[in-house]
């Protein structure tokens, strides 16, 4: 879930051609030319148990350390300072969560003034058979938001979007843009680790559709949704990330 409001008060360009200019910061466009997340491992410790948060707990710092690990070796390759999320991680929703009030209905959230990732581990994602994989890869495209973070990407998106009371469409569709391209990061991370998981191709194919599922207005269609996820895990290179590029069409 991005969050929006930190942006609201920045110098806005009110012009949906604009977003190509994003991936033209030397700062950003270092990330999509080292190459692909090198293959390293992650040894997942299974939620063996349904509502069960110390379990949830363990298996989800588990995860943010092989997060940790891969990017800081990739973002060493970039040229990029590497600085660790906070993470937060938490059995009920909290009443307030990076300056705002914590929507009921949300699970999830990544804020950028103080880089903190935030999951709620109760019976919306634990009960009956937890998801790990779902979880997994939820954890991933969270830290994908913190990649843009560290590589001037939420910079350079805050530059270029339209003006949301001039353009709320383009505004929508810059923060699809955004949103999808840490999607498709978090995607090429879980590809870099996936064998030794390990995990077979069914199940990432299983999780891609439940995943398309969680569509809307400034997140993407199940069809933008799906196309990026693929797009990373099948690349591993944060190229293939690049939705600033993208046409309008891949990013509905």
């Amino acid at each position: 879930m991005v969050p929006i409001a930190a942006f609201l008060a920045a110098s806005l360009i009110p012009s949906s051609a604009a977003f190509a200019r994003v991936a033209d910061d030397p700062a950003v466009n270092r990330l999509y030319t080292a190459g692909a997340i090198a293959r390293t491992t992650c040894a997942e410790k299974p939620i063996s148990k349904r509502n069960n948060f110390p379990i949830a707990k363990a298996y989800v710092t588990s995860v943010v350390g092989c997060l940790n690990k891969a990017w800081s070796k990739h973002l060493a390759k970039t040229g990029h300072k590497f600085a660790k999320p906070k993470v937060t991680l938490l059995s009920k929703n909290p009443a307030r969560f990076c300056g705002s009030k914590w929507e009921k209905e949300t699970i999830y959230d990544y804020c950028l003034l103080n880089r903190t990732i935030a999951i709620v581990l109760d019976r919306r994602l634990l009960n009956l058979e937890p998801n790990d994989l779902y979880i997994f890869l939820t954890t991933a495209e969270l830290y994908g938001q913190h990649v843009q973070s560290l590589t001037r990407l939420d910079a350079g998106w805050a530059e270029t979007a339209p003006d949301p009371d001039e353009d709320e469409e383009g505004f929508a569709e810059s923060v699809r843009r955004l949103h999808l391209q840490a999607v498709c990061l978090g995607a090429a991370f879980t590809a870099s680790v996936y064998k030794s998981m390990p995990r077979k191709t069914a199940e990432w194919k299983s999780i891609v559709r439940e995943k398309s599922k969680e569509v809307g207005y400034i997140y993407g269609s199940a069809k933008a949704i799906t196309y990026w996820l693929n797009r990373g895990f099948n690349s591993r290179n944060p190229k293939y990330c690049n939705t600033w590029s993208a046409s309008t069409a891949q990013v509905s």
